[in-house]
């Protein structure tokens, strides 16, 4: 229980030092993730049954996860840039490797669409993963293909592991 303290501790205090999550929503997945492992040694340090805590501090993380996803995937359907596709293209542009080529396949406005899309109905549909676990395991095992892009395109390398963490959670949520 020490340790999950002074994690979550650290994980808040570095936080307040650079004035709120600094690496995009990888800072605060991260402390979702610790916060839950501190909700699980705490609920399974004060209670008799040390399952009780897993179960919770896993709830907690699954419910941020899938509620993150379902909220970008939404307010994403809600937003004309982002079924046009022209949103992606904008992000794009902003990259670590600076604007896309000119002749880049993402200016293509039927790709660029094509693609929001996917991400817009793979994000708002996310929730099913608690229906089946198979669903889970299909939202688990695609979202790493998600993540490293975003990586890849925007050199965000904590976002990547930051969510990945999270999919034990989800998967064992999805089992009941």
């Amino acid at each position: 229980m020490a340790l999950a303290l002074v994690l979550f501790v650290s994980s808040v205090l570095l936080l307040f030092r650079w004035r709120g999550a600094f690496n995009g929503g990888s800072d605060f997945m991260t402390l979702v993730s610790v916060t839950g492992l501190l909700i699980a040694q705490l609920t399974g340090h004060f209670t008799v049954n040390p399952t009780l805590g897993w179960r919770a501090g896993l709830w907690y993380v699954t419910v941020y996860v899938v509620s993150s996803y379902f909220v970008s995937g939404w307010v994403k359907l809600l937003r004309p840039e982002w079924r046009n596709g022209h949103a992606l293209t904008v992000f794009l542009d902003g990259g670590v490797y600076g604007p896309l080529p000119a002749g880049s396949l993402y200016r293509h406005p039927t790709l660029a669409a094509g693609v929001s899309w996917i991400f817009t109905v793979w994000e708002g549909c996310f929730p099913l993963s608690l229906v089946d676990v198979r669903i889970a395991w299909f939202m688990c095992c695609t979202a790493p293909v998600f993540h490293y892009l975003v990586y890849w395109y925007f050199g965000l390398n904590r976002f990547f592991w930051a969510w990945l963490a999270t999919y034990p959670a989800v998967l064992y949520c999805a089992l009941g």
